[in-house]
């Protein structure tokens, strides 16, 4: 299975797309710094300098008006404003660059799920507590070979999230009588974005496009988690056997390119992880024979991608230690069939 590399063009383009959009992210947590205002409020005759934070007012007291405090004011406002300019420019930037990502034919991924990658980049989650998984992982190995696999092997309708319950996750809160759900997150990339009655870990859109949250079955199987991100009435995530394998391994990022051109940063499983984690897959028994067979596909497409592209990465025991050995023994022999004993297969 041949992976078809960027031409010169799309490389060139790509490049400068990643270093803008970093650029741009740079700028967008600077500017959160600088929410809300800073003016003066009167009280009891004084004059008093009050930060405030968010949209409903909240916010507190810096001192009485001073020569001090006039200072922070003033320091307050001109920082504001540089900051505010350059994320707008970089904001336009980034949309006119879009265009060029189009006419050279290196946007990928669906439009869909870049905006959930940025709704969670934004908040912080993306990483930090959640990470994408399953088909569109691919996505990122491709982006970060500079290679892209067959079309084939990314045809997919959903995305599967995987929560790891172990760092402490609190939504942020605006309204204090409403706090957010994960759901609400969803709905920020797409609002007709519904919990399934009967499957509450998945959401669909009004195009069919879902949404999977998993996390990891606890360790021991009697260990009380939570299941919920948010409140009662948000998607009460799945637990899957051996997640646990990859919330373990390193974590892979790369800015992704998305259908309209706008990239998006995206956290994914280191790939040999993902390879081996599909490959078990593709082993179950009470796996259906057609989708057994395109876990297998993807993990050897992956497994092929990290022998050309990255060789940093090796597929040896001190790495993957989060695997069964048994399991890094089989599949490297499957990687070694049909091979000869050339030394470009670094196992």
């Amino acid at each position: 299975m041949q992976n078809r590399p960027l031409t010169n063009e799309q490389s060139r383009i790509s490049i400068d797309t990643v270093q803008l959009y970093e650029a741009f992210r740079e700028a967008f947590k600077s500017s959160v710094a600088y929410r809300g205002g800073m003016h003066w409020k009167t009280a009891k005759g004084n004059k008093y300098l009050f930060r405030s934070r968010g949209r409903y007012g909240a916010g507190k007291s810096l001192g009485v008006r001073s020569e001090k405090t006039e200072h922070i004011y003033n320091t307050f406002h001109k920082n504001k404003k540089e900051i505010t300019d350059r994320f707008k420019q970089l904001r336009e930037r980034v949309k006119t660059q879009a265009r060029f990502c189009k006419a050279a034919k290196i946007q990928r991924v669906p439009k869909i799920a870049t905006r959930i990658l940025q709704e969670l980049d934004q908040r912080n989650l993306l990483g930090n507590h959640v990470m994408f998984i399953g088909t569109h992982a691919l996505y990122a190995y491709e982006a970060a070979a500079g290679a892209y696999f067959d079309s084939s092997l990314l045809a997919t309708n959903d995305v599967d999230i995987l929560w790891d319950v172990r760092s402490k996750l609190t939504l942020a809160i605006e309204d204090k009588n409403k706090p957010e759900d994960f759901i609400d997150i969803l709905r920020k990339a797409d609002k007709t974005f519904k919990i399934y009655k009967k499957q509450k870990f998945r959401v669909a859109n009004a195009n069919g496009y879902m949404v999977d949250l998993l996390k990891a079955m606890p360790s021991p199987i009697t260990k009380n988690e939570r299941d919920r991100i948010g409140g009662p009435n948000d998607l009460v995530a799945v637990e899957v056997m051996n997640m646990s394998w990859l919330l373990s391994s390193p974590k892979f990022e790369q800015i992704v390119i998305g259908e309209d051109g706008i990239p998006a940063r995206m956290i994914v499983p280191d790939p040999r992880a993902f390879a081996l984690h599909k490959f078990w897959v593709s082993q179950q028994q009470d796996r259906e024979p057609i989708k057994k067979r395109r876990d297998k596909s993807q993990a050897m497409a992956v497994a092929q991608l990290i022998l050309e592209y990255f060789p940093n990465y090796k597929f040896h025991e001190q790495h993957m230690k989060m695997f069964p050995p048994e399991l890094l023994d089989k599949f490297k022999n499957i990687l070694q069939e049909g091979k000869d004993d050339s030394p470009s297969l670094r196992l």
